[in-house]
């Protein structure tokens, strides 16, 4: 495990783990995903000097959540009244409508923690980037220019409308089967928070590649070689997300898991392709 606690160089430092050491014997699986997923946060405790930085995306996505959680609840209401235009009288009519409202405002709060989560990378993204570049240089990685704050934004731009748009029409079609076919929630609202957790992985896996001005179908194509290992950091992803607490910090403890991963994926590649 990393434990840079104190900056690089320093008489407290600790020493860094040598690259050879990162190498993987055999292509990173699921497991691996999941493990850095969960190493991120790790990391992110052990490592206080980066909590400032940690607190630039956690406020904007907190901020966003909740405008947009508020919006969504208020619209809720109209979304039941526009689908239902002669609400029938009785007890079982009732407790139907009720059902729905709770639905409708499950979809709502999932699409919002789904865009918020989108957005707030972008919009933090000078501060994701610092972050994702001491994580690497903790693990012996080389450095990368330095690109301006537009450029950088633009990138997480980019990886973030890529995970909305695979995102949210899945998402509001779970959404309408769940909204129309009440007994279907107890599938459909798993599978949202599943769908959620594999585009966040999409988007926070792709960000240090991003960072290194790789173009978008090279990055999509690297996600697609190791979908394994996303998926499993997906999966982590989606156990956390269960913990409300750990929402708070999920997108700078997700960079620095992804960054880790995203080390150790490009190593095993390296290896793989290098002569014999």
């Amino acid at each position: 495990m990393i434990t840079p606690d104190a900056p690089p160089g320093s008489p407290t430092a600790p020493a860094r783990r040598s690259p050879a050491a990162l190498v993987p014997l055999e292509r990173p699986g699921f497991g691996a995903g999941l493990k850095a997923m969960l190493g991120g946060y790790g990391y992110l405790f052990r490592t206080p000097d980066l909590w400032p930085l940690a607190l630039v995306p956690t406020v904007i996505a907190l901020v966003l959540t909740v405008v947009l959680a508020i919006g969504g609840v208020k619209l809720a209401p109209l979304l039941v009244e526009s689908l239902v235009k002669e609400p029938g009288t009785g007890a079982l009519w009732t407790v139907l409508m009720a059902v729905l409202r709770l639905l409708s405002l499950a979809v709502v709060l999932v699409a919002a923690l789904a865009i918020s989560f989108g957005l707030a990378k972008p919009l933090s993204g000078p501060a994701l980037e610092r972050m994702v570049r001491r994580a690497e240089a903790d693990l012996g990685a080389p450095a990368w220019p330095e690109v301006s704050f537009f450029a950088d934004m633009w990138r997480a731009l980019q990886s973030s409308l890529v995970a909305l748009a695979f995102t949210l029409p899945i998402v509001i079609v779970l959404g309408v089967v769940g909204f129309l076919f009440a007994p279907a929630s107890v599938v459909v609202i798993p599978l949202q928070l599943a769908v959620t957790a594999l585009a966040g992985a999409w988007d926070l896996c792709d960000s240090p590649l991003s960072i290194r001005g790789v173009p978008v179908e090279e990055r999509i194509n690297f996600v697609r070689r190791n979908l394994a290992a996303v998926m499993g950091f997906g999966f982590g992803l989606a156990l956390l997300s269960l913990l409300p607490c750990s929402l708070l910090i999920v997108l700078p403890a997700g960079i620095l898991g992804a960054a880790r991963l995203v080390v150790t994926l490009e190593r095993w590649e390296t290896k793989k392709q290098a002569p014999r």
